[in-house]
């Protein structure tokens, strides 16, 4: 009895020796504070945590918030309001020569005589309400134009004779228009169009005269066929005003007066001007930035092999 006691106790001493001389194979233990949020770790038999290595590089963190950016560093296009607008032009225009022919003035001495009239410069204003589709804008007009005559010249049987002349020529136009704003992407916008319409022409009198003898015509007043082109360019005080400068070009057919009979009409002339939109001012353009494509995460490595504790060997001797 004694001795089943004793080897009981023997055996116990050696076992406890086995788990002293052979400890459990592991990698080294890192403090627990170190092992991050939701990583493995294993136990040592001492219970200290063992950390695996972390699923991302230091320093790096793992999002699946995927994010949208509204906007872009760079300044978006310029765009001017669309819809209905009202514009006022101010400016001069100068009517080139009109060819004349005179007419059932025998008895002054002017039987048939052909010559020009010239014209100086005078006042041109223009009043429009028009509609902006975008790139094509349609416009309804109207224009008056006044300018003076200043002089005359006539051919007679080959004899050339420049007479003075007074007078002043009215001219009230509707014209029917359609212009294309050439977009640059800021707020100079180049544009140019042209329109056709009713023209009015009237002359109260013009008088003629050379050295001690004149003569007047009689007044004037004939609805015409009219026409009109322009190029300018216009720049954006906002998106619903700009201010604009134009080249004008305007003409019409030509007519028969009481004593002349007048060729067509045709003048240039500049005009600086004010549109206002009544449209809602146009959406700056959004730029989306889309997100970073998320990196791609490292594959956890395996979990480490854990050799098993060997069996004590039996200790002979003892039976």
């Amino acid at each position: 009895m004694k001795t089943r006691v004793s080897f009981v106790a023997l055996a116990a001493a050696a076992a406890s020796a086995a788990g002293t001389l052979l400890p459990l194979p592991a990698r080294a233990a890192e403090p627990a504070a170190a092992v991050g949020p939701g990583a493995a770790a294993l136990l040592a038999p001492d219970g200290a945590a063992i950390a695996l290595p972390p699923s991302a590089e230091p320093g790096s963190q793992a999002s699946d918030t995927v994010a949208q950016s509204f906007g872009s560093a760079e300044t978006p296009l310029y765009e001017q309001a669309t819809g209905w607008y009202l514009g006022l032009g101010l400016g001069a225009a100068w009517p080139t020569d009109t060819g004349i022919r005179t007419r059932n003035l025998d008895n002054a001495g002017f039987q048939n005589v052909n010559g020009d009239l010239g014209f100086g410069g005078g006042f041109s204003g223009d009043l429009a309400v028009g509609y902006d589709f975008g790139a094509i804008r349609t416009e309804l007009s109207y224009v008056y134009t006044r300018a003076s005559v200043n002089d005359a010249s006539f051919s007679v049987n080959g004899s050339n004779f420049d007479v003075g002349s007074s007078g002043v020529i009215n001219k009230n136009d509707i014209f029917a228009s359609a212009y294309w704003d050439i977009s640059t992407g800021s707020r100079w916008t180049p544009y140019l169009g042209g329109g056709i319409g009713y023209t009015n022409l009237s002359t109260p009198r013009i008088r003629i005269f050379s050295g001690g003898d004149s003569v007047s015509t009689g007044s004037t007043n004939q609805g015409l066929f009219g026409w009109q082109a322009k190029l300018g360019v216009s720049y954006g005080l906002s998106n619903a005003s700009d201010l604009y400068l134009e080249g004008t070009y305007s003409g019409a057919s030509g007519f028969s007066g009481e004593n002349i009979r007048y060729d067509a009409y045709n003048d240039f002339g500049a005009k600086l001007g004010f549109r206002y939109r009544f449209g809602q001012p146009a959406p700056e353009p959004v730029v989306v930035t889309p997100a970073p494509t998320p990196r791609a995460q490292p594959q956890p490595e395996p979990e480490p092999f854990m050799e098993p504790i060997p069996e004590s060997a039996p200790i002979r001797g003892l039976w």
